[in-house]
């Protein structure tokens, strides 16, 4: 049995170990947004509602979602922007991301969200499946540049 619930301190260091596992530079090599710890604990400090985590029934760790929501002022929308998801390999296949992301929604929705965005690399395409499987359509190509600095 999986359960979802909010990420507490305690959490932030296995969290961190899996998005570190999943988000290897090998893997990822031009990621514009870095995986790193500060960025966990900034989104933990000021959007913790947005921080889930599911876990089998021994409380190893399955899957984490990290979302925030985004109030443009003098606009109308209000955003939920999925910044990081991740699901051990272990528990793939399992329904985890559904379950993590059905959570999110809730609570975006809860908080007025009115619009929600992701992002991914263009080659990660699990995850361009699985969000596409969930009624994303609006793609947006971006551009980012990179220049490796040594040598």
């Amino acid at each position: 049995m999986i359960k979802v619930r909010e990420v507490e301190f305690d959490d932030l260091k296995p969290v961190f170990q899996l998005g570190h596992h999943l988000f290897r530079a090998s893997a990822f090599p031009i990621l514009y947004r870095n995986w790193d710890e500060y960025e966990i604990l900034d989104r933990f400090m000021s959007d913790s509602q947005f921080c889930l985590l599911a876990e089998d029934e021994n409380g190893e760790l399955a899957g984490f979602i990290i979302g925030s929501v985004i109030k443009k002022p003098k606009s109308s929308w209000t955003y939920g922007y999925i910044n990081w998801m991740g699901v051990n390999e272990k528990f793939q296949g399992m329904g985890i991301g559904k379950k993590l992301y059905n959570s999110l929604i809730r609570r975006f929705k809860r908080n007025g969200a009115n619009m929600l965005m992701a992002d991914t690399s263009p080659k990660n395409m699990d995850a361009l499946k699985f969000f596409r499987k969930r009624g994303f359509n609006k793609e947006e190509n971006h551009v980012y540049l990179f220049k490796n600095l040594k040598g």
